[in-house]
């Protein structure tokens, strides 16, 4: 997804997005969407929306959840809790 080019279209233009949707199967490109010269949206193929999940996978850092399987720190024991509930 690296190639800069792509198409580009108004959301008030809605007869060629219809078109692009229409032909999505046959799309090599995303389609932007834009308002007033701003990004508000893509369409993204299969493969381009496949590469994003991917690339938010790979930045995803899971370690913390890892590093606190065994953190006991603060935690009281079982029976601990049960001595302080039958108090």
């Amino acid at each position: 997804m690296s190639n800069d080019q792509y198409n580009e279209k108004d959301v008030g233009n809605t007869s060629p997005i219809r078109d692009y949707i229409t032909s999505i199967e046959d799309q090599d490109r995303e389609l932007i969407l834009t308002s007033k010269g701003k990004v508000v949206g893509a369409i993204l193929t299969t493969e381009q929306y496949n590469w994003f999940l991917d690339r938010l996978d790979e930045s995803q850092d899971l370690g913390f959840i890892a590093e606190r399987v065994e953190d006991r720190e603060g935690a009281q024991s079982l029976e601990d809790f049960r001595e302080e509930l039958g108090k």
